[in-house]
């Protein structure tokens, strides 16, 4: 089996191990609350950002909101995650662009979006890939870069390789999957071994 034939065997069993994959970031309503929780979860567990999000969203509901924040203040309600200081400034920094550039609304282009502060890659293509199935990358985290070392998929530790190297194996229309169903394995059953042959 070549690596682009256990890609693809991999991918198709992990979607019957996770029927019903969905991010697990809870409390959201709006695209822009969703790319919060998203900026928020980076070195952070999704279950500890759940646990600020809802007062959270009830103090600061839109980026015109939070366009208008306090850093320090904005700051108090996010001290439980990691990097909270330079994350409240990301996410107040990030509000005033989308305000003054797009009328309050996050774009949904994966150029326009990395030139917003604290969004990468990742965070990029976990929000386009979730909301949207938008395709325009893969988005590599933790346990998508593990999952993929794993299975032989990439001999990089590199996520921005790894993401070049996934995007080389699966066909585009497939990219919104990866990181769904490769986060959901390796952060429940990274253990269990997918047998590929079967």
């Amino acid at each position: 089996m070549n690596k682009k034939e256990r890609a693809r065997v991999l991918l198709s069993k992990l979607e019957l191990m996770y029927p019903n994959a969905e991010t697990e970031l809870k409390n959201w309503n709006t695209p822009f609350q969703f790319l919060v929780c998203i900026m928020l979860s980076a070195q952070t567990t999704d279950k500890q950002v759940n646990k600020i999000t809802e007062e959270l969203f009830s103090l600061y509901p839109d980026a015109y909101v939070v366009s208008l924040a306090d850093v320090s203040e904005f700051e108090r309600y996010i001290s439980s995650v990691n990097y909270f200081h330079t994350k409240a400034k990301h996410i107040v920094e990030t509000s005033k662009i989308l305000i003054h550039e797009y009328n309050g609304e996050v774009p949904i282009s994966l150029d326009q979006l990395l030139k917003l502060p604290g969004v990468g890659y990742k965070t990029a293509n976990v929000f386009l890939n979730d909301l949207y199935k938008s395709n325009q990358g893969i988005a590599v985290d933790t346990h998508v870069k593990k999952t993929a070392l794993k299975y032989r998929l990439t001999k990089s530790n590199n996520p921005d390789i790894i993401a070049k190297d996934l995007e080389k194996l699966y066909p585009k229309e497939d990219w919104w999957k990866i990181n769904r169903y490769f986060v959901l394995y390796g952060r429940y059953d990274f253990k269990k071994e997918v047998e590929l042959d079967s």
